[in-house]
């Protein structure tokens, strides 16, 4: 039996990358080391990586937490249909009902 080759689409390649997570932390950039704890316990409570660096000369760069709080609102959509065993999960994890939720 031959093995498949990577360009196959049973192999993701090119997977993005989320943002908040270990691969892809979240850059931030604060002033006060009283603003980095208050950060970090909003990453912390929603279970985002992070880095933050404390710099006073510089501004704050906090455009990574803001697009992290934006996702986090936006409700997934919610469908009455029930997943085939071939479909896509409904949990987003982009594998198989079968595979996933459905195991």
């Amino acid at each position: 039996m031959k093995k498949p080759e990577h360009s196959s689409p049973g192999f993701e390649v090119q997977k993005t990358v989320r943002l908040g997570t270990d691969k892809a932390p979240a850059q931030i950039s604060v002033q006060t080391e009283e603003r980095k704890l208050e950060i970090a316990a909003i990453c912390e409570e929603n279970n985002w990586a992070s880095i933050i660096t404390v710099d006073p000369s510089q501004d704050e760069n906090l455009r990574d937490l803001s697009i992290l709080q934006e996702r986090s609102e936006v409700k997934s959509a919610t469908t009455t249909k029930a997943a085939s065993r071939n479909d896509p999960c409904p949990c987003g994890s982009g594998k198989k009902y079968k595979k996933c939720c459905g195991a």
